[in-house]
């Protein structure tokens, strides 16, 4: 199931929210309003031995350094 992160337009709240394909637009939990748009994620896939992680910005390397393996992307 796809949990999404959005950004509340009226109220600047940042969330996440479980989204199935039949919902309807995504309401905000702090103010109510349907004002949302979707963020870009980062995300970590293991292919074999080796973790991969991709970022908004588009690095080969982790979030947490500049480092393609270091301890945090374990």
């Amino acid at each position: 199931m796809p949990i999404f992160e959005f950004h509340c337009h009226d109220c600047g709240n940042d969330f996440e929210k479980l989204v199935f394909g039949s919902d309807p637009e995504v309401e905000c939990p702090e103010c109510k309003k349907h004002n949302c748009g979707k963020l870009m994620s980062a995300c970590n896939a293991k292919v074999g031995t080796k973790l991969t992680a991709s970022s908004a910005g588009g690095g080969a390397s982790c979030t947490g350094c500049a480092a393609t393996s270091c301890s945090t992307c374990h």
